[in-house]
């Protein structure tokens, strides 16, 4: 009878364990779906066509958003100058081949750092003059030849039927370090949470916050393999005692129809709003709903997606 419950009790704390795997598995898979872009939207809230695909928004004068929205999950990356170089802050979803937009607006060297390493964020990586990752050691460790091949579940790619992709990688950014465009500085903030290598770039004189999809509008995904709640709320509480209070946010992924189509920029409200709730699900005291992943409310229209405690580090 003793060694029946242990089996069970085994058995159970392993399918615990390896349902984020399942899910990503069987229940992210979207069959190939999201390779056929979505209908043009009729209207833009903000920026231009630059084809039938691409939007370009101003921010300011050496600052571009560039979206998606004819992509399922509405990505933007963004162009950040300098006077000797740019960097591009998330690589696209490779839906579309995000260079000539790039190109259009800069003939500055151009390095493309994402902000994690999910499918939807490294479309064009090793297509510009040079490729960055975060300095993390255990991405260091897996190069080969200068070459890094992702992994099935840092890299998701099943839920688009993508190929792992290699690339080269020209520079490794170190946590806390500054990268230096010419007249613009970036400080590079590791901000793991969503995966464990996310990475975030902070602009401390024009206050802008390049998050990528740590928070965006939208329901942010802590439940897939890499996610950590605990993670999340470390970083949160990180980066509120960093950044200015009048810094803006620029996400990932603007916020589903029927809002309008526009770079998502948010606050340090919802920052604010983002470490009440996660310490509230820490102490049980904000109701969720759904088995798997449970989503609780945020703020707005931004919400979290967690799993159980068991595969939540």
């Amino acid at each position: 009878m003793f060694l029946a419950v242990v089996a069970t009790a085994l058995v159970v704390v392993m399918a615990t364990l390896l349902y984020p795997y399942i899910y990503a598995e069987y229940e992210f898979d979207l069959s190939g779906q999201a390779r056929t872009p979505l209908a043009k939207p009729a209207l833009l809230a903000a920026g231009r066509w630059f084809d039938d695909y691409f939007v370009i928004e101003t921010i300011d004068p050496t600052t571009y958003a560039i979206g998606e929205p004819r992509y399922y999950q509405g990505n933007y990356s963004y162009l950040i100058l300098g006077a000797q170089r740019a960097v591009l802050f998330d690589a696209g979803s490779g839906l579309r081949d995000i260079v000539p937009a790039v190109r259009s607006l800069t003939s500055l060297p151009v390095t493309v750092i994402p902000s994690h390493l999910h499918f939807d964020h490294v479309g064009a990586l090793g297509r510009f003059d040079k490729t960055a990752l975060l300095g993390d050691a255990s991405l260091r460790a897996r190069l080969r030849d200068g070459r890094l091949t992702l992994r099935r579940y840092e890299f998701l790619g099943f839920a688009d039927r993508l190929p792992l992709p290699t690339f080269r990688v020209d520079e490794w950014w170190a946590p806390g370090s500054t990268i230096d465009l010419g007249g613009r500085r970036l400080r590079v903030l590791a901000t793991p949470g969503h995966t464990p290598t996310s990475v975030s770039l902070y602009d401390e004189g024009r206050r802008q916050l390049f998050a990528g999809d740590f928070i965006y509008p939208g329901c942010l995904y802590a439940f897939l393999p890499g996610a950590s709640r605990s993670a999340y709320l470390a970083t949160t509480k990180r980066l509120l005692l960093i950044i200015d209070l009048e810094t803006q946010i620029f996400a990932a992924h603007m916020q589903d129809p029927p809002a309008a189509v526009r770079a998502p920029v948010l606050q340090v409200a919802d920052l604010r709003a983002l470490k009440q709730a996660l310490t509230s699900i820490n102490q049980a005291a904000l109701p969720s709903r759904g088995f798997y992943p449970r989503r609780f409310p945020v703020h707005g229209p931004i919400s979290f997606a967690t799993g159980w405690a068991l595969n939540n580090r």
